[in-house]
């Protein structure tokens, strides 16, 4: 089974409905070629305008989803440093073995957590 991501199906139905109604404005000239033209015109319109709004919003998703990564990259980069501060802490005696694997702990969970997030976002854009 093929997975699509949001982009490729939005370019499939995209790419449906353009020939369904490719046929019924064939047809729309078949049977009555004035109606057709003025048919062919709003369709043009239409989905010139269409195609504008999708790049538009796709180059929005993709810049908001660029603008995450980082965030959570910056996040985790901050989580390293106050680690790094802990143990450095726990080594000079200013903290306890348990405050410190506890507070370790957290800041593991907290690590993981935004690599995974991390790992989902960059897969989207």
């Amino acid at each position: 089974m093929v997975l699509f991501r949001r982009e490729e199906k939005l370019q499939l139905l995209w790419a449906i409905t353009f020939v369904m109604s490719g046929l019924i404005f064939a047809l729309a000239f078949w049977f009555t070629p004035v109606i057709g033209v003025l048919a062919v015109l709003g369709y043009v319109v239409l989905y010139v305008g269409l195609a504008i709004a999708f790049l538009i919003v796709f180059k929005g998703l993709e810049k908001l989803g660029r603008h995450a990564v980082y965030d959570l990259q910056m996040k985790e980069r901050e989580i390293k440093e106050i680690k790094e501060a802990l143990e450095k802490k726990f080594l000079k005696k200013k903290i306890s073995k348990d405050n410190y694997e506890k507070m370790t702990q957290e800041y593991e969970k907290q690590l993981t957590e935004i690599e995974i997030k991390i790992k989902h976002l960059t897969k989207t854009i």
